[in-house]
């Protein structure tokens, strides 16, 4: 269903991560007025509004949701990727990325809410042959693999059975200004940067990288396109690229003289060797295709490494 009504007041989940702040500026610049859903208050969100809400309380989510009268939602938050397999942090990452996200489902459908897009993974795939489409089953292995995939069919149950107008968007490999140098390309532009060694492992993986501007319009059209609740839609570049080679072209475009060091690192066990996404389904039913090529992306990136500047909300 859903339309440009779905931008009249617009609540997001979130906001404060990488995606989230730059979703949550492109809003502001287009003149919409979002309201951020966050546990903490943050000041540098300025006067954007901020509802301090914890999504593990229910009580408190039916009832905020209801009061706000939002017709879209935005669900970005959770737990980030980790190696920690921990029963605390497993534990916590199923709380948060299914228990929490679930409630969150439920109490927007119950509050009238008109679309609902929530951030997958695409490590929900596992270790499969590319390009990865959303019709292939998810085989993931890694536990926020695991909890994204669950949150994905819950989500795909909802709609099936009481009309839950939730759409899934899965970015790939995400990266830009402002993303923490935990993240492969943030890390190896700061070392070329600040002429740091960069140790990395023998980059043959392949991933899907596609640039944080082109998720923000994916995400953009996914709350407005009609008549897309309950698919699933991959956002990538459909390209996938070895890491040696990315780190190749970053140290070539940063003319960086710092050692870079490959093979010097083990790839972590439960990593994936390779993901690439198929992208048609993005471009029939958002008539979205990435814009950005990783070069152009790479350079703005490194621009931004040399002379930071905070997005602004």
């Amino acid at each position: 269903m859903a339309s440009t009504n779905a931008l009249k007041s617009i609540g997001i989940t979130g906001a404060t991560g990488f995606i989230g702040r730059n979703l949550l500026a492109a809003l502001v610049r287009e003149g919409c007025q979002p309201i951020v859903i966050s546990r903490r208050a943050d000041d540098s969100l300025g006067s954007v509004r901020c509802v301090q809400l914890d999504l593990l309380d229910h009580a408190r989510v039916r009832e905020e949701l209801l009061a706000l009268r939002l017709t879209s939602l935005v669900h970005l938050a959770g737990t980030r990727r980790s190696s920690d397999v921990s029963i605390p942090a497993v534990t916590a990452c199923a709380a948060l990325n299914v228990g929490a996200t679930v409630n969150l489902f439920a109490a927007a459908q119950r509050a009238g809410v008109e679309r609902i897009v929530t951030v997958g993974s695409a490590e929900e795939y596992g270790e499969q042959p590319g390009p990865l489409h959303e019709g292939l089953p998810l085989l993931a292995h890694t536990p926020y693999g695991v909890s994204k995939a669950s949150a994905t069919r819950f989500a795909q149950v909802l709609h099936r059975s009481d009309g839950c107008p939730v759409v899934v968007v899965r970015p790939f490999s995400g990266f830009g200004p402002g993303q923490a140098p935990v993240m492969f390309v943030a890390e190896a532009v700061e070392a070329a940067v600040k002429g740091l060694p960069f140790k990395m492992t023998h980059g043959r993986q392949q991933r899907d990288f596609v640039f944080v501007d082109d998720i923000v319009a994916g995400l953009r059209s996914a709350l407005t396109a009609p008549s897309i609740e309950g698919e699933v839609i991959n956002l990538g570049s459909g390209e996938p690229r070895a890491l040696r080679d990315v780190a190749a072209r970053i140290w070539a475009l940063a003319d960086s003289k710092a050692p870079l060091l490959v093979g010097e690192r083990p790839a972590p066990r439960e990593e994936l060797h390779d993901t690439w996404a198929d992208t048609s389904r993005a471009r029939r039913l958002l008539g979205w295709s990435a814009q950005v090529s990783l070069d152009e992306g790479l350079r703005r990136t490194i621009e931004w490494a040399r002379h930071p500047q905070a997005p602004a909300p």
